[in-house]
């Protein structure tokens, strides 16, 4: 991906464990047919802006349109958990308290949630913040099979 470069990524066949989605999520996941596994994949821009990607490939097309349903319609809800830097990664672990964006798209079997912070932490410019997010979470969509 043009622009971001890939600090951590891990697949995970557990897609409703308490490190990686809260408890919403995971009910939805399990009341649905489930799914196979989720992979997560942490990526910084030139500043040092973070974005966390988490693609659940879900048994079944038709859960994902119902789960996007009820994430999209509560944007400040975050349901997937901000990954922790690596230490060799350069980036600092952010406050719980910094800004954050997330942004929802499907494909095929695979439900991506994208989440960006800024380098510092701040809460403004977050609409900015999300138009630096799409692109990255475009291109990664357009890798998931039909």
């Amino acid at each position: 991906m043009q622009g971001y470069t890939l600090v951590a990524d891990v697949a995970n066949p557990n897609c409703t464990g308490p490190d990686t989605v809260a408890p919403t999520l995971a009910g939805l996941i399990t009341q649905g047919r489930g799914c196979l596994g989720v992979d997560l994949a942490l990526y910084k821009d030139a500043e040092g802006n973070q974005y966390n990607l988490a693609l659940f490939t879900m048994k079944d097309q038709g859960d994902i349109a119902h789960l996007m349903t009820l994430l999209g319609s509560h944007p400040d809800a975050y349901e997937v958990a901000v990954q922790i830097p690596p230490k060799d990664s350069g980036l600092r672990q952010l406050p719980a308290d910094s800004g954050l964006v997330q942004g929802f798209v499907a494909y095929g079997h695979g439900m991506l949630v994208g989440m960006a912070q800024w380098s510092d932490g701040r809460t403004a410019d977050l609409d900015k913040l999300a138009k630096q997010l799409s692109p990255l979470t475009e291109a990664v969509i357009n890798t998931v099979p039909a």
